[in-house]
Formats: structure tokens, sequence, C-alpha cells
């Protein structure tokens, strides 16, 4: 009986490490833009993320109109959104690149730090 209870024990404790670890990982969103970027992709990468961060994610995917189901991922949802939403807007592929990723990231910033 006592091995069984140092087996469950090790088990939960391996269990909470795991999860911990993944919690981690998580794409929480960033508030500056990438250092890479030239001045102007700089402005770019702020200004949609500035714009992104007006809303919930729930009433920017209505506006937009992408279905966020509970089973998706918020960083799934956010991509897709960003993607809808910037795309009409942009016709360059580096700028389109940059304004998807700005956007992406405030609308996750304002989901997990509520900005």
């Amino acid at each position: 009986m006592r091995t069984g209870v140092v087996l469950l024990l090790a088990a939960l404790a391996f269990a909470l490490c795991v999860s911990a670890a993944l919690a981690v990982d998580t794409d929480k969103g960033r508030s500056r833009p990438p250092v890479a970027l030239t001045e102007d992709g700089k402005a770019l990468w702020m200004g949609e993320w500035v714009a992104c961060t007006h809303k919930r994610l729930g009433a920017l995917a209505k506006e937009i109109g992408v279905k966020v189901t509970s089973g998706r991922p918020v960083q799934v949802a956010a991509r897709l959104i960003a993607r809808k939403a910037e795309t009409p807007l942009w016709n360059v592929g580096d700028e389109l690149d940059t304004a998807i990723d700005g956007c992406r990231n405030g609308i996750l910033w304002r989901y997990y730090h509520g900005v």
C-alpha cells in the first residue's frame, strides 16, 4: 500500500511539472516589436498592435467574421483574426507579415494581460 501511495504522489508531481513547463511556453503576446525590424517596420508593427488591442478577442472575431470555437487555442484564433483583418490592408508581403504579427501580438497581449 505504501508503494502505491508513493507512485501516486510521483505521478502527480510529474504531471504538475509537465503542466508547468507547458504553461511557461504559452505565447502570450509581446508588447514591443522585434529588434530586427526597420524603423518603418517597427512603426507598422506598433500601429497594428495598438489597433488590435482596442477590442476583446470575442468582439474582434465577431466583427471580422471569424468563429472562435471552445476547442481552438487562443494563439490560433488570434492568428486567424489578424490574417483576416490585415490581408485587405496590405499588398506587400513583408508589410503584410509584419502587420499580421503586430495585430496577433496585440490580440494576445490584451487577452492575457488585460490592456
